[in-house]
Order: structure tokens, then sequence, then C-alpha cells
């Protein structure tokens, strides 16, 4: 939208309709950051105030001088729609697998507590004549830290004037990059167990850090201990065929059976091309005779991070329902503000500021829907 165009819709239909008009455009995808000038909308605006407003000058003053000053206009809301899309923009390009490993559950609290049960809830033969048995209900509980982070966007003077509004953007969608990958640090961190200890652990089962991986998992909410860490090379699928005689052994809170169904693969990106020829070929071609067996594991889903290779291991990889195992707590998702009061407006020439932040945390829930294969 160039600025005679912005200039006639401002002039005929005031701030409100105008600004109301623009950020209905950048929302539309109609204004994007291709056809956005900071300058343009400066000028069409009738280059309000900057933010001088103490200006001292040895002269009359006239109505001119009262202004209304630019950061109570409508260019921070139009300017701060667009910075908002990009930030959003690019959080959403960012690649990022987190989503499909976590249930979300809204948090508002910085220390959430994932309330369950201990159901003594195994049925009992009933004699003629004889009440039925009432069931014991034991209150469990898990913790997970919430965490807050955000960063900040200041619009200066020099930004305006030299209408940068190139480098306005580029910083707004890697913000929102940033943002992506620092929430994938977050769900990775108890996904692979990155920290086991303190309040960022993976696992709190009662609100004690407990580790979550290992041959002889502990829940305290059962006597017995679960065997999730498998030492299997990822191969083919008889890898996973392995995994599976461990989920065959987990059991509940009773010592009974329980059914995992496991849905997803994730592995370190060096184990990509393993995992997709698993999950994806309708033969596997296996390492050992007889080669090209049919095999029972096409259409689990294979889902790859860098974080793996770089924070644990090149040859490290997990299966099973992760959805189930793992909750991700949010107080609040990407969001994206204007900053008002802002002293730099008068130390650094900052117009306005903007900052875009997230809010949750991450962790485990039970330690019986997901196996880790070699690390």
């Amino acid at each position: 939208m160039n600025r005679d165009s912005m200039r006639s819709l401002y002039v005929n239909g005031g701030e409100k309709k105008f600004a109301m008009t623009m950020i209905n455009k950048i929302n539309e995808g109609k204004i994007t950051d291709k056809n956005f000038s900071l300058l343009a909308l400066w000028q069409a605006m009738g280059e309000p105030n900057l933010g001088d407003s103490g200006l001292i000058e040895n002269r009359k003053m006239g109505e001119v001088d009262f202004t209304e000053a630019l950061t109570s206009s409508a260019f921070p809301k139009i300017t701060g729609a667009l910075i908002n899309k990009m930030v959003q923009q690019g959080y959403d390009l960012e690649y990022g697998i987190g989503d499909q490993l976590v249930t979300v559950v809204p948090s508002t609290v910085k220390d959430e507590t994932i309330v369950g049960f201990t159901d003594d809830m195994e049925m009992k033969e009933v004699q003629e004549g004889i009440d039925y048995e009432e069931g014991s209900v034991g209150e469990k509980y898990h913790k997970i830290k919430n965490i807050k982070f955000g960063r900040v966007i200041s619009l200066t003077k020099e930004s305006i004037l030299f209408d940068q509004t190139g480098q306005l953007v580029m910083r707004a969608k890697r913000l929102g990059e940033a943002a992506k990958s620092s929430k994938e640090k977050t769900i990775m961190n108890a996904v692979i167990e990155l920290t086991s200890s303190g309040l960022r652990a993976a696992w709190r089962p009662n609100g004690s850090a407990v580790t979550l991986y290992s041959d002889t998992s502990n829940d305290p909410f059962t006597s017995g201990t679960q065997d999730n860490m498998g030492a299997e090379t990822l191969a083919d699928e008889t890898s996973l065929t392995k995994a599976q005689a461990l989920f065959a052994q987990f059991t509940d809170e009773q010592g009974l059976p329980i059914t995992v169904n496991p849905r997803t693969l994730l592995t370190a990106v060096a184990l990509d091309p393993i995992a997709r020829q698993i999950c994806f070929s309708g033969q596997a071609i296996k390492l050992t005779t007889p080669q090209g067996v049919l095999q029972p594991f096409q259409g689990t889903t294979p889902l790859s991070t860098a974080f793996i290779d770089q924070l644990k291991s090149a040859s490290a990889w997990w299966y099973g329902d992760f959805k189930k195992q793992f909750v991700y707590t949010e107080v609040w998702p990407l969001e994206t503000y204007q900053l008002k009061g802002d002293e730099r407006k008068f130390k650094a020439d900052v117009i306005f500021s903007f900052k875009a932040g997230y809010y949750g945390g991450c962790g485990a829930v039970s330690n019986r829907y997901v196996v880790q294969g070699n690390v």
C-alpha cells in the first residue's frame, strides 16, 4: 500500500478508521513486509510528533506544538500489528516437533501441579449376597516448573526517518524463530531428559526429581520398577521389536499389565533416514538375513531434531506414545505487547518498544509410555 493511498484513507476516514483498516489488512495478509513502509506510514499520517515533545525553542508557540504525540496515535498500533504478524510468522515457519510430543494443559501458577490418582480399582470376585468392595483412591501428583521467556524490539526515530522497515521486519521474524527454538528446548528438556535434578527435572512425581529413563525407573506410586531404557542401536524394525518387548513388561500401580500403543519414533537427525525406512517402507531393508521381510511398523510417525544430536547423541532414539507421558503447561502462548513509558524514548531516541514472549513448562506425568533406545 503506497503513501498516497494511505494518506487518502487517513484524511478521508480519520485516524480511528484508518487504524482499523490498516490493522485488518495486515491481519488478512493484504499488507505484508513486502508492501509496508514505516516512512510512508508516518508521512501518510501527516508526520506526527516523533516523541521530542520536550524540544525547547525560542519561538512563539502555536497549536501545532500541541499535536498528539506519535506514541499515543494509531502509528504504534499499526506498526505493532505488523511486528506481531512477523513474529508469529517467524515462529510458525521455524521447524519444530515439540507440539507433536506433548499434551497441552492450561496453567496459572509458577510450579504447576498435575493431579492424578493412585487407584486401587482392581476388579474382585463378589460372592452371592455379599456387598461389592469399595475401591480406595489416594491422591498423587506431578510437578512441572513454568518459565517465562521473552525479548524486546525497539523502534527508533532513525528507523522511521531512514525507513529501516526491512531491518525491523527481519528482527521480528528472528524473534519468532528464537521463540520456537526456545520452546522446543523446553519440551526436549523433558522428553529426552536433559535435566534430571532440581525444579526443571523432566520427572518430578510428588514434587521430587527422579530419573525418568532407567532399567530400574522408579515410580513412587508403585512398589515396582519399570525398565524403559534399551541399549539397542536403531538399525531396522527388529530394534522396535525389542522396544515392544519392554512395553510388554510394564504394569500399573497394582502390578497389572497395561497396554501401550507406540505411535512415534523420535530420533537424532543422523538417524532420520533409518527411521523413515522403518516407518514408511513396505518392506524393511534388514541388516541381517533374510532381507526384505515385511515389517509391522509401517505408519509409525518418525520425528527427528538436532537437539538430540547436539545435546544427547547422534545415535539416540525414543519410541512410544509421547502425548500420554508428557504435558506442556501453558501459562500464556507467544504474545506481543507494546511497552509504554519507556525512558529510552529520551535517552536513545526510542519511539516505542515491543516485547514478545511466552510462559510455560514441560514434564513427564508417567514413566510407562516411552522407551529410550541407544544413547
